[in-house]
């Protein structure tokens, strides 16, 4: 174990709490704050999934697994870093601490695998619109569900079979990896379960808005009427839009009517990746800011300060309550359902099966 994990590790209770009543309630309060908006929004993802059948789409599939391991981390891992930040000690014991451990990693690296595969679901859907039906099915989009969660579960169990352990590190208040106790545990993490989902994101939703400007292009020189300074996705929206007010459904030839209904659909799945892309987007600014600092933490002359670790921690957490606002704001659909379900309103929805994200 290297010396800054030793100086923080569970069987170190030396150091003296420095921070003031008001930083510790600070600490404290922001925690509670997350976790109930992590449980709260959440759990509306999942009831909004079982309420309205035009939500059961295959991405509600992935949406639905993300929510469970942002769930996770909000019920099984933030109230014990919330009593580490105020008692400044892990007071559950060393075993418990290796439980804690596990249960973290296991729900952080499936939420970073799972908004992996909800890009690759969406790249499918936008590039190979014809054959989407064919390529993801609903049993491939579970294959690729459990092998989300496989991963994450053996990548969770490496440290408890000695590739490294699970340590207590107080400047965080969690039980996490010992990133300095193995450099090659650590190098396998980063590159498996962030860089590797990262860069299958960032592949993805480069292809969709590549393939967004090209639809605005065609959309432009057919129409003539889309303002150059909309943006690509934008552009197609409008297209739809200016196709169903110009086109009378009665009056469209079959051709025009598979036009509208494609372009329809091009405005649903872009829209959908918009709202993906900003969650890849709000992941980012969460996590790379912990990673950072888990890479200062593999050298022993890291002297980055405490409130640096502890902010990166929270930011983190912070990203399991962030997505269920996102689709609340972004998403009609999820925002009517969660309106119904605040409002105890009857749903209309049962009746109709069919629905895409």
């Amino acid at each position: 174990m290297s010396k800054l994990h030793m100086n923080h590790s569970i069987n170190q209770r030396s150091d003296v709490d420095s921070r003031s009543m008001v930083a510790i309630s600070f600490q404290a309060g922001f925690l509670l704050l997350v976790i109930l908006s992590s449980v709260i929004g959440n759990t509306l993802i999942l009831l909004a999934i079982y309420r309205n059948y035009k939500l059961r789409s295959i991405t509600s599939v992935f949406i639905a697994s993300l929510a469970v391991a942002d769930l996770g981390v909000a019920v099984i891992g933030m109230p014990f870093t919330m009593t580490s930040s105020i008692t400044y000690s892990w007071v559950f014991g060393d075993v418990f601490c290796k439980i804690n451990g596990l249960t973290n990693s296991i729900f952080c690296i499936a939420s970073m695998l799972n908004l992996a595969a909800v890009s690759i679901d969406r790249y499918i859907a936008i590039i190979k619109p014809l054959n989407y039906p064919l390529i993801m099915t609903g049993g491939k989009a579970c294959l690729m569900v459990v092998y989300v969660w496989l991963q994450a579960l053996l990548c969770a169990l490496l440290p408890l079979i000695g590739w490294s352990k699970y340590t207590y590190i107080r400047n965080e208040s969690i039980c996490t990896s010992d990133w300095g106790a193995d450099i090659s545990y650590t190098l396998f993490i980063f590159g498996s379960c962030f860089f590797l989902p990262l860069a299958i994101m960032a592949f993805c939703y480069y292809h969709i808005l590549r393939a967004a400007r090209k639809h605005a292009a065609k959309a432009k020189l057919k129409l003539g009427k889309i303002g150059a300074t909309e943006g690509p996705l934008k552009t197609a929206l409008s297209l739809a839009v200016n196709v169903e007010g110009k086109l009378p459904l009665e009056k469209q030839t079959q051709l025009e009517q598979k036009e509208k209904l494609a372009k329809e659909k091009f405005k649903r799945d872009t829209k959908a990746a918009e709202t993906l892309l900003i969650v890849m987007g709000t992941f980012i600014l969460c996590w790379l800011p912990h990673f950072i600092g888990m890479t200062c933490l593999l050298f022993e002359s890291c002297k980055w300060p405490d409130e640096f670790f502890a902010t990166t921690t929270w930011l983190a957490m912070f990203n399991s309550g962030c997505n269920p606002i996102i689709y609340g704001v972004l998403n009609k659909r999820f925002r009517q359902t969660y309106k119904d379900i605040l409002c105890c309103t009857k749903n209309t929805n049962f009746g109709n099966r069919v629905g895409t994200f």
